[in-house]
């Protein structure tokens, strides 16, 4: 298991489609955002991502709206741990990096 993908956030954002990665925001790095609920719960857990709790979703998440930029629909972030999870965290990346490629 790894964290080391740091635009691979916990709760199912893409940290690349963000304005402040990676000038002002190194992404979604453990060490980074220790305090992050999503970032304890996870590795409390011992799992990669949301996606892989058997409490998905849970009220924290449930509730969490990660972005309100075009394209990230209420509860988007849980589809993305949906696909996160049946496709793997590479593939994944590579699906995000397609999507949001109008952003660069």
């Amino acid at each position: 298991m790894t964290w080391e993908r740091p635009t691979a956030a916990f709760c199912g954002d893409w940290c690349g489609k963000c304005h402040n990665y990676p000038a002002r925001c190194p992404g979604c790095i453990p060490c980074i955002h220790p305090d992050c609920h999503f970032v304890k719960c996870c590795i409390q857990k011992r799992i990669e991502h949301c996606g892989l709790c058997d409490d998905v979703p849970c009220d924290k998440l449930r509730n969490f709206v990660p972005d309100d930029r075009k394209g990230c629909y209420a509860g988007y972030h849980l589809d993305e741990l949906q696909a996160r999870r049946v496709h793997g965290t590479d593939k994944w990346l590579e699906l995000q990096e397609a999507k949001w490629k109008h952003l660069k």
